[in-house]
């Protein structure tokens, strides 16, 4: 394996193990300015995993990153900090909504359907201006096939005429020999 690839590898399980800590440690978790800087981590592990995708893929002729022996724990580890990540933030999220009283619910319930029937209107308005897209690309495809097809038939005509073209310079050139054929008799 490359030193590239190796130093993804331990640069990877180094902030796994920091995360790791972090989200063990329970008064870590309470508070918002940690949570954005496990966010703040978890975002370098996703790029320098994707670097190492890049590296293994450019090192390594196998394609599949996930069942290499020495970067499936890595990917695993990584998986499951995410994963213990996301609950522990939807146990937070409860616990705060917990707290509310039925007004805040009732305000943010109305806020969410205003909200919702905002996101309705737009879609409504996004299918009404497909649908003219697509009614305009038709005209515009029967159009062009009949200025093809009109191409097509004036092209067979203007062959057809060079060959007409081409029978009168024939005869042209004919005429002409016979008539300074006709005009050798005669004189």
């Amino acid at each position: 394996m490359s030193y590239i690839l190796n130093s993804y590898i331990e640069e990877i399980n180094e902030t796994l193990s920091n995360i790791e800590n972090k989200l063990n440690n329970r008064d870590y978790n309470n508070n918002n300015n940690n949570k954005e800087e496990i966010k703040n981590l978890f975002e370098n592990v996703e790029n320098d995993i994707s670097l190492m995708k890049l590296e293994y893929n450019n090192t390594i002729n196998k394609h599949d990153i996930k069942n290499d022996p020495v970067c499936k724990p890595v990917l695993s580890k990584y998986d499951q900090l995410k994963l213990q990540f996301n609950k522990s933030q939807l146990m937070s999220n409860d616990n705060c909504y917990g707290s509310y009283n039925n007004k805040s619910l009732q305000s943010s319930s109305n806020e969410t359907k205003e909200k919702i029937s905002n996101i309705n209107k737009m879609m409504e308005n996004n299918t009404k201006m497909i649908q003219s897209a697509r009614q305009e690309i038709s005209s515009m495809t029967n159009l062009a096939t009949d200025i093809n097809s009109t191409l097509h038939s004036q092209t067979q005509q203007m062959k057809n005429m060079e060959k007409k073209f081409d029978s009168i310079d024939s005869n042209i050139d004919k005429s002409s020999k016979t008539v300074d054929t006709m005009s050798k008799r005669w004189f």
